[in-house]
């Protein structure tokens, strides 16, 4: 599927629209010689399956590097700091990383992609989505703490958290995937090898751990100091460095190992001490991402209905997922829709809220339905009648986007891609020309207006018409719009 935000990308290198920017992507980024985590003087290579990589692609191309513990099922623990203006995360959990890039391929178009779900040999997988802690703060470093939602369940069980407060005096195993030296203060190397060493919790950390020439503000807080555990990385003992942000502190308990702490902070040159975010001290965030690894609310909704020109109606159907994970639900009972004889409803339902994924015609005697009862939520009916909401001006570019894509969709030719996706492709280029090239909507509403009223029959659509400027999508179009679409086009390029 294509992002949205490449779509504003190609816009943007098309009609240099005044005030065009990156959609909120930031160019910035934190790279293995940031401040973070490592092991300095680990006492082996390897360690727990579940304690992962996390390589981050940055909006301007770049790659970053940190640590992850694998805590529920499809939902990893990390640093929040490691989450921050990303454009692309996956997770890995191979033993040979430089070989298993190699894994990650081209989509064709933006952005890489993992091998596929059902692949045995796939050392990979990709964030459906992720989020810090509600208070994250940078400045202080406080609840530094994210969750990453995979689009996949890894070849092996998560490890439990550790639900009490750790005291002062274990012996406990750090772990990660950062580096082992340190060329200057700020700065490591040899990250991408998992190692594994042992340290010895100190409690909280005082007032004293704050340091002007590395400052970390939190420490100043009492409050913040509360919810932070510190380890002695004094030599011999092991120690966190550069590139393993968010791995944990693992406490063996009656046989049993359990995720502790998620690092943050170590000191220069990744001696003396860790800073931990203690795990106690954010059971509610933790619980609630677990819930979001696929229990949580999945249920249809009703965006309004759109009127056609030959006296029809066009319900719009969207969903809401409240899961930071991608749910599957096939066609059956339950996800049926009688009135959708295209097949154009979703069975894959992205996180987050989605009004407008697709339409379902019917007149105005009739009833268009939608139930839904994906596992772990009730089973719930939405219907449209006449009386519904008719769709409104402020609704006009995402409805006609549904119109469009149901014409292509419906149009015979082989789909590239589903309603969902084409109308959040479709709609993301509308309301673009609406802010940045409004005196180019006119013709984009015409020629959207052309392409909705073709009739089905691959006779009537290009299926191999191919988008060299990046606005169309992936479907087909009908060669009887061809002059209203040149229009459009030139009214872009200024022609």
């Amino acid at each position: 599927m294509r992002s949205m935000k490449s779509a504003l990308w190609l816009l943007c290198g098309l009609v240099s629209a005044a005030g065009c920017s990156s959609a909120g992507i930031d160019e910035s980024r934190e790279s293995a010689g940031t401040q973070g985590d490592g092991i300095i003087r680990a006492t082996s290579n390897g360690g727990r399956d579940q304690v992962v990589m996390l390589y981050g692609v940055t909006g301007d191309g770049g790659r970053t590097y940190c640590t992850g513990s694998y805590y529920a099922p499809r939902v990893v623990v990390t640093a929040a700091h490691c989450l921050q203006n990303l454009y692309q995360l996956f997770v890995y959990y191979g033993d040979d990383l430089e070989q298993d890039l190699s894994q990650l391929t081209s989509d064709g178009f933006i952005g890489l992609v993992p091998p596929p779900l059902n692949s045995p040999t796939s050392k990979w997988a990709q964030a459906d989505s992720w989020q810090s802690h509600p208070a994250y703060d940078p400045v202080a470093n406080a609840a530094d703490l994210g969750a990453v939602f995979l689009d996949r369940k890894p070849p092996f069980d998560p490890l439990p958290l550790y639900r009490s407060r750790v005291s002062s005096g274990l012996n406990v195993t750090i772990t990660g995937w950062g580096s082992n030296s340190t060329p200057t203060p700020t700065t490591g190397e040899g990250y991408g090898v998992q190692r594994s060493g042992s340290t010895l919790t100190m409690g909280n950390p005082t007032a004293a751990d704050y340091h002007s020439d590395d400052p970390n503000p939190g420490m100043l807080d009492p409050a913040v100091r509360q919810t932070v555990l510190k380890t002695n990385g004094a030599s011999p003992r092991a120690n966190g460095c550069f590139g393993d942000s968010g791995g944990p502190i693992l406490l063996n308990q009656y046989g049993q190992t359990y995720i502790a702490g998620v690092g943050y902070w170590t000191g220069l040159s990744c001696e003396d001490y860790n800073l931990w975010m203690r795990i106690d001290a954010f059971l509610p965030f933790l619980d609630l991402s677990y819930k979001r690894g696929g229990q949580d609310v999945l249920k249809p909704t009703l965006a309004c209905v759109r009127p056609n020109p030959q006296g029809s109606l066009t319900a719009i159907f969207g969903y809401q997922n409240d899961n930071g994970v991608a749910i599957s639900v096939p066609y059956g009972p339950k996800n049926a829709s009688a009135r959708d004889t295209s097949g154009l409803r979703p069975t894959r339902f992205e996180p987050g809220l989605h009004p407008f994924a697709f339409g379902v015609d019917f007149t105005p005697g009739q009833t268009a339905s939608w139930t839904f009862a994906p596992d772990n939520n009730p089973s719930l009916t939405v219907n449209a009648t006449a009386s519904s909401p008719t769709c409104t001006a402020a609704q006009s570019v995402d409805s006609g986007c549904v119109l469009q894509c149901r014409a292509q969709l419906r149009s015979g030719c082989a789909r590239a891609e589903e309603s969902d996706q084409c109308v959040e492709f479709c709609a993301e280029i509308g309301h673009v020309i609406e802010d940045f090239v409004p005196e180019c909507n006119d013709e984009r509403v015409t020629w959207q207006s052309c392409v909705n009223a073709v009739a089905p029959g691959s006779s009537n659509w290009d299926c191999n018409f191919e988008d060299f400027i990046g606005i169309y999508g992936e479907g087909p179009q009908p060669p009887a719009c061809q002059a209203k679409q040149d229009a459009y086009t030139n009214c872009l390029l200024g022609g």
